[in-house]
């Protein structure tokens, strides 16, 4: 077993025993997944790094837990700003409300912000008031509270599930059996970063489509050469693979706009003399590139690759052909 399995797995365990009522030697090895000698020789080891763990019996039942009064969270020192910043990014990820993800990160909010002064709570609802965090194309997670307390498990204790996901292509939800690594959150999207087994690759797989998770018995292990970050990059926005080079120009009127943005790590802008720019891209996903520029119309022209150009022209054709119903229907009236 990797020493950082047995570090995460102890690190739980000093969790369930924190509880006031304790935990069984049974309960302890179903939360942990593992044996009964395991979880003997894991309190062991606690028990010789200082950690006051003891045993008390109850109507014939043995329940393991820290002696009463010991605390397993450390206080943390933090100044009034720090506190307060805290408090306040908690609208940072609000659309993750109704998720046990969003409920965790509010109870620890709410402790926090019942430490600060009036004065400190008084200035926070000002900022309320005065700053706001945008929810375009919010999705709702509120139905998604189960599973995701599910996968959440599985990521933690590193259980191959079995999921029904939709795809809206489909009428159906295809089941897949997979490895959960970790949750990915982008674009006000969450997404299921996991080892597909029907594929054999790591896919991203949307909440929100998922329809029911079944844990398995099966325990897994993230690959020594699984770099999320470094795969993550590859994609424009959510869509990874063999990057390719992408080279667009951007018209005098837009160029301050792309500027002033970081699009892409790999992106590299010039000057042109009239005004206008040229931003090179190294992506994977062109798909995502095409809608994106679709909405800069004639402002932005495709230099490279040949293919990205020709499928934007297509797309705006079929846009045109989709509108002139209508425009002759109005004409008649």
């Amino acid at each position: 077993m990797a020493r950082g399995d047995q570090l995460e797995r102890q690190w739980t365990l000093v969790h369930l025993l924190s509880g006031r009522l304790g935990r069984t030697l049974a309960q302890l090895q179903a939360e942990l997944g593992v044996t009964k000698r395991t979880v003997q020789r894991d309190i062991a080891i606690l028990e010789r790094t200082g950690f006051p763990v003891v045993s008390e019996a109850r109507n014939g039942t043995v329940f393991w837990h820290f002696i009463e009064g010991f605390r397993v969270e450390a206080s943390v020192s933090l100044t009034l700003t720090e506190q307060m910043a805290l408090y306040f990014s908690r609208g940072l990820l609000k659309p993750l409300q109704g998720t046990p993800l969003y409920e965790s990160l509010e109870s620890a909010l709410q402790k926090i912000g019942s430490t600060l002064p009036p004065q400190g709570l008084h200035f926070l609802r000002g900022l309320d008031q005065a700053i706001s965090v945008g929810t375009f194309g919010l999705k709702d997670y509120s139905r998604s509270k189960e599973i995701i307390a599910q996968l959440t498990r599985a990521i933690s204790h590193k259980y191959t599930v079995r999921i029904e996901h939709r795809v809206p292509a489909y009428d159906e939800g295809i089941e897949r059996e997979v490895d959960p690594y970790r949750f990915h959150y982008e674009n006000n999207g969450l997404y299921l970063v996991a080892h597909d087994h029907r594929s054999g690759e790591p896919r991203l797989f949307a909440v929100e489509r998922i329809s029911w998770v079944k844990t398995t018995n099966h325990r897994f292990e993230i690959p020594a050469d699984f770099d999320f970050e470094t795969l993550k990059q590859t994609a424009f926005s959510m869509v990874w693979g063999e990057p390719q080079e992408v080279k667009i120009r951007f018209s005098p009127g837009q160029a301050p706009y792309i500027k002033e943005r970081t699009w892409h790590p790999s992106q590299k802008i010039e000057t042109e003399r009239d005004g206008s720019i040229l931003l090179t891209l190294r992506v994977a996903g062109l798909w995502e590139v095409k809608r994106w520029l679709i909405g800069f119309g004639g402002e932005a022209r495709v230099l490279h690759p040949e293919d990205l150009g020709k499928e934007i022209e297509e797309e705006c054709a079929t846009l045109l052909r989709n509108r002139r119903p209508s425009v002759l229907k109005e004409a008649k009236v």
